[in-house]
């Protein structure tokens, strides 16, 4: 079935095969299940998460425009849609559903036999540093962060994505982490990388995470080959041509990612999360708009 982004009919029930094939077919009713008599939904698990991906591709800037939306265009298509607030806690209860989904479709979809990755973190701003005295929201993962393309605090969390390059295409996102805003990113990178699959890889990222000893026993371990610019230290001689060079193609290697990021928000507004107010409400946030930057991806393929 060909699938048309705009043509919103056929695209849902696209997804809604999809979804269905993976309940089905995978473990995702694992990450559904439930310990209570009312195991069996009216309102199926299937519908709930085609619902949920389904208004972010349409373009729904939240949660509760998505209902509406819903409510006002597809009753007839789900009829046993439940009140906004029934809706609401179950979504925000199954979010860890939404990151499986975003780990069959990177497993299913991406195309890419590149052996290249880059890697990077963007903030999602719960509040603006003005308002970080009185904000209680979704803490203790949201903290105070510092943003350097900016140049601003702010209260959220780091999303880190690792991507895989595509030959004259953005690149395919193939793992993604979330980690308070406090964290530093070479951090973050190291609980990440070593549990994703990269061997034999060549991943570019910028001079947060220049670590000699860490880059070292990536190599070592699993034949990865972390690379970095190469940096200027203060009372040291200025970098030759070559260095300068080398540092050139670098930058033009990993500048794909932050397209990629800069693509992600525009499509999502997914670095805005000042809707938000729970732990599970910001978790949900972030894995229900990778999901569907993903299947945008895969659609326009």
């Amino acid at each position: 079935m060909r699938v048309i982004i705009h043509d919103f009919d056929n695209l849902l029930i696209w997804l809604y095969l999809l979804i269905d094939k993976m309940y089905k077919q995978t473990e995702l009713q694992l990450y559904l299940f439930r310990f209570s008599n009312n195991n069996i939904p009216f309102f199926t698990d299937t519908e709930l998460m085609t619902c949920a991906i389904f208004t972010e591709l349409v373009g729904c800037k939240d949660k509760k425009h998505g209902y509406k939306y819903l409510r006002h265009h597809y009753t007839d298509w789900f009829p046993c849609l439940p009140s906004y607030e029934a809706y609401n806690h179950k979504l925000n209860k199954f979010k860890d559903a939404l990151a499986y989904i975003f780990w069959i479709l990177t497993k299913t979809y991406n195309i890419s036999k590149h052996p290249v990755a880059m890697i990077d973190t963007a903030p999602i701003v719960v509040c603006q540093q003005q308002h970080a005295n009185n904000s209680k929201t979704a803490q203790p993962l949201a903290s105070k962060g510092y943003c350097p393309a900016k140049k601003e605090f702010y209260i959220g969390v780091k999303l880190q994505i690792i991507a895989q390059k595509i030959t004259n295409s953005l690149p395919f996102p193939i793992d993604y982490h979330i980690e308070t805003a406090a964290t530093h990113d070479l951090d973050i990178c190291k609980q990440t990388i070593p549990l994703v699959n990269l061997d034999n890889f060549d991943i570019y990222a910028d001079k947060a995470y220049i670590d000699q000893s860490f880059q070292s026993e990536l190599f070592e371990n699993s034949h990865i080959r972390l690379k970095t610019p190469i940096k200027k230290f203060k009372g040291k001689p200025p970098l030759t041509l070559f260095q300068k060079a080398e540092n050139s193609i670098h930058s033009s290697t990993r500048q794909p990612i932050d397209t990629l990021f800069g693509w992600i928000n525009k499509k999502t507004n997914i670095q805005n999360a000042a809707n938000v107010r729970s732990i599970n409400g910001l978790v949900y946030h972030i894995n229900v708009k990778m999901v569907a930057a993903v299947l945008l991806l895969i659609i326009n393929t």
